[in-house]
């Protein structure tokens, strides 16, 4: 086989545009800056684009997150409401249980109660709903007098403290005043059941219903003193007469403006004590930037939502006004005097569904640029409003 070689002109001619070592030679000074200049003007228009799209991905983003906790708060009040009035002691024969929820309401006379230059609301804004229940780890028990007897006449009254407790069956009266601690507020029902009365809206007369067993409430102000027969419960004195006053009566089961109010002064040892576990919805307002939605329940108080900006609690019953000749069939978030046809009167016994509505919004924007306000207050967030109506199982069932 014969080879021919090449000449050096045909070599340098088949290396051309690669390096000594077998590489692609690089760009020329040229061609890299106009690369870098494509590359500058690509990347501008790529971080402009991003600059004016971020605030409507936030915006979106904030919009998502205030509809995710809403819709968590819906969903924890629906869990609570429906199952108000329940925890009840089998052992206790009452018709209809006189506990269940009680609402109250601010009045909407008061005039504007937020600062629309700040962006800031105060207390007077929301309303405050109470969902009762029977504390079912505690044994009810029964009231006796200071000497400990189990007669039918042996009695104790909330117009002198303390008030006395029997032992419960099977245990001892230190056993018993362990269900007891400072700040755990009882239910004090005749024997034979009935129906009650709440607190009306806040500065309002209410009328209550009379129908019913004889009901009251005390909030334990220290530990229990234990005696031979009975256990002593502390607890602030009424005054004037058997109401109670939000001060000794955070629940609000009883009323101070109304002496129609089945109200019992004296209860019995046939009569019953039951120990509560309230659950309590309210706004905190310490920092009123931020107002909280709250879910209290045992003392123990938890942040269930932020920027809440309105929450308003109606009842609904079935004939409210008794004299009516046609049945009514209504929601009212305030109990006025002024209202045709009239609220739910206090009569928790009457109630049949809770009407919650919800306003929530995002974070204020305090940025100058940010011409966005809303329709509702005008503010510089955006809202989101939400409202149910629950149903509570064991107040729907015996309807008046």
């Amino acid at each position: 086989m014969n080879f021919v070689p090449k000449n050096r002109a045909s070599s340098r001619s088949a290396h051309r545009g690669t390096s000594a070592h077998g590489g692609v030679a690089g760009f020329t000074l040229v061609e890299f800056l106009i690369a870098m200049a494509l590359f500058v003007v690509l990347s501008g228009s790529v971080f402009a684009m991003f600059a004016k799209n971020a605030p409507y991905f936030n915006r979106q983003q904030n919009m998502a997150g205030l509809n995710i906790a809403m819709q968590n708060v819906v969903s924890q009040m629906q869990l609570d409401l429906v199952n108000a009035g329940t925890g009840y002691y089998p052992g206790t024969v009452i018709p209809s249980w006189p506990i269940g929820i009680t609402v109250s309401n601010q009045l909407s006379t008061a005039g504007a109660c937020n600062n629309a230059a700040t962006f800031t609301y105060t207390a007077a804004c929301f309303d405050t709903v109470h969902i009762l229940t029977v504390n079912s780890n505690i044994q009810p028990s029964h009231p006796t007098n200071s000497a400990g007897s189990t007669a039918a006449t042996s009695c104790s009254t909330t117009t002198a403290s303390p008030f006395y407790i029997q032992p419960n069956a099977g245990q001892t009266p230190t056993q018993t005043a362990a269900g007891f601690s400072v700040g755990d507020q009882v239910i004090l029902v005749k024997s034979g059941g009935g129906g009650g009365g709440t607190k009306g809206p806040i500065g309002s007369t209410s009328t209550a219903g009379t129908n019913g067993a004889q009901i009251n409430t005390l909030v334990v102000t220290a530990s229990p003193t234990v005696g031979t027969n009975n256990i002593a419960l502390s607890f602030v004195v009424p005054n004037p007469g058997p109401t109670n006053v939000s001060a000794n009566d955070p629940l609000d089961i009883t009323t101070s403006s109304n002496s129609a109010l089945n109200l019992g002064t004296q209860f019995c040892a046939a009569d019953w004590v039951m120990k509560l576990k309230p659950t309590t919805y309210s706004v905190d307002v310490s920092n009123a930037q931020v107002p909280k939605l709250t879910r209290n329940q045992g003392g123990n108080t938890d942040i269930i939502a932020e920027q809440i900006i309105g929450f308003k609690v109606g009842a609904a019953t079935w004939n409210p006004n008794t004299s009516a000749a046609v049945p009514t069939y209504s929601f009212y978030s305030q109990n006025l005097s002024t209202d045709s046809p009239s609220g739910y009167g206090s009569n928790f016994a009457l109630v049949r569904s809770v009407r919650v509505t919800l306003i929530g919004r995002t974070n204020p924007n305090p940025d100058p640029t940010y011409t966005f306000r809303n329709t509702f207050d005008s503010g510089p967030y955006q809202v989101v409003g939400a409202t149910v109506v629950i149903n509570p199982r064991n107040m729907t069932m015996n309807n008046n």
